[in-house]
């Protein structure tokens, strides 16, 4: 009887602790030793809950972060590849879109020496030089004795400085495969180059003269020092008059000359002058010995 009132005990007892711990306020204590602060515990599942979001948060960061960088990695990749093909499609297609030129039939030829200011003011002074050595030869032809000093000066104008060269040929256009017709780089060169010719012809003519005049003016200074200090006795000058066979019978024309000394002369097949002075009398000169004496007035 003891042991089961005590039995008793025990049971209402150990129930009275149960239902006390099962209670919904916070501020009860948890049985079996676990202490909880004053403002509670709270609910076990809910504080478990709780704590594993903020962890569940981060490892959810995370994989969005690696995610995110995948994504960006892969979409960067991609645009590379993009970009990449379309890069060497437009290659592709520039290639097969060449123009190709061929040269065209029409050609440009032109001496290179008449666009150079430097030639242009050498041909004035050897044109200079030319009618000098005209006029000594002239001069020399008139007198009974020509003086060595003008020998000497016909001979040094005699010495022209000559140029030689090919012209420059090129073709002015090209025909192209994409149906286009395009002038040449030479021709293009070319018209810039006669451009500035034409700009500057005016000046350079005005300079080349100025050098002929002056180049010349320096020659008849020689020639009439030279003139000053010899013989100039002159020869005998006669009017030349021509008479020449029609054209297909002959290409020897003979000469008549009406001299200042009243003699009349006229050539003959055998290369010799036949001359009548003014009193009648026949000479027969050669033609060197008629030249030492007399000269024709047309050819100077």
């Amino acid at each position: 009887m003891n042991i089961r009132r005590h039995w008793k005990k025990l049971l209402l007892t150990t129930t009275a602790f149960f239902w006390a711990s099962c209670t919904s306020e916070n501020t009860a204590q948890p049985l079996y030793g676990v202490y909880c602060p004053p403002e509670g515990c709270g609910d076990p599942e809910l504080s478990s809950s709780s704590e594993a979001i903020p962890e569940s948060s981060s490892e959810a960061a995370s994989s969005s972060s690696k995610t995110n960088a995948l994504s960006s990695s892969s979409i960067q990749e991609s645009s590379s590849s993009v970009e990449a093909l379309s890069s060497s499609s437009q290659t592709a297609s520039s290639s097969s879109a060449e123009v190709t030129c061929v040269p065209g039939d029409s050609t440009i030829s032109y001496y290179g020496p008449s666009f150079s200011a430097d030639v242009a003011k050498m041909n004035a002074e050897e044109r200079a030089k030319r009618t000098g050595f005209n006029k000594v030869d002239s001069i020399q032809n008139t007198l009974l004795t020509p003086p060595q000093c003008l020998a000497d000066l016909r001979q040094q104008l005699n010495d022209f400085v000559a140029l030689y060269g090919a012209p420059v040929k090129f073709p002015k256009d090209s025909i192209c495969s994409d149906g286009t017709t395009r002038p040449t780089k030479e021709y293009q060169e070319y018209l810039k180059m006669k451009e500035e010719w034409e700009a500057n012809k005016s000046a350079l003519d005005a300079e080349c003269q100025k050098i002929y005049d002056d180049k010349l003016k320096d020659i008849e200074e020689k020639i009439n020092k030279c003139l000053s200090n010899s013989d100039t006795t002159k020869k005998i000058a006669c009017d030349l008059d021509a008479m020449c066979p029609l054209y297909g019978t002959s290409s020897t024309c003979s000469y008549r000359y009406d001299c200042e000394d009243g003699a009349h002369c006229w050539d003959d097949a055998e290369n010799t002058i036949e001359c009548t002075d003014e009193s009648g009398k026949s000479v027969t000169y050669t033609v060197e010995e008629f030249k030492s004496k007399y000269y024709g007035k047309r050819y100077y």
